[in-house]
């Protein structure tokens, strides 16, 4: 019975820690909607974990061993899951490019805004972010990258395979 009961806690801490950490990102990015539905599933969990964990009148030490390794678990996996399904746009800002990175650029149909004379900006999502440091890395290795969320605007209408 104690083992079902620490198997319980465990792997529902791993699904309420899951969520939180996801609802918690979708919040920062300004999703209002699907982390208020989250947040109602992942108070009933932990809800019944902390009422689970604390009915148990016996080795206590391993409940909360259970309850706090779930938490860990919880908050990784819950960050794998946020990387995974949560494509960003970024600003990658290249300074010092060599010409035939930015005509490497072109050829791959990144779009891309020059600045000034040693610096090129472009705008990609999450999964395009190893492409283009890679390119760097092979056509422009003594370029410095600065790489930073951008804030979405709707309004604008971006081209070729920046997304």
């Amino acid at each position: 019975m104690l083992f079902l009961t620490i198997f319980k806690i465990f792997f529902a801490r791993i699904i309420d820690v899951s969520l939180g950490t996801f609802r918690t990102i979708l919040t920062v990015k300004g999703k209002i909607a699907i982390p208020t539905i989250i947040a109602f599933f992942e108070v009933l969990i932990w809800f019944y974990v902390a009422m689970e964990a604390l009915s148990v009148n016996e080795s206590k030490i391993i409940i909360a061993v259970s309850y706090s390794l779930g938490y860990a678990t919880g908050n990784l996996i819950g960050s794998i899951i946020s990387k995974r399904f949560i494509n960003s746009l970024n600003e990658v800002k290249i300074y010092h490019p060599t010409k035939k990175l930015i005509n490497i650029l072109g050829k791959y149909k990144y779009s891309y805004y020059i600045i000034s004379k040693n610096v090129i900006t472009i705008y990609v999502r999450n999964s395009a972010i190893y492409k283009i440091i890679n390119l760097v890395n092979k056509y422009s290795k003594k370029s410095i990258l600065y790489i930073g969320e951008a804030k979405e605007n709707n309004n604008l209408q971006y081209k070729n395979n920046m997304l």
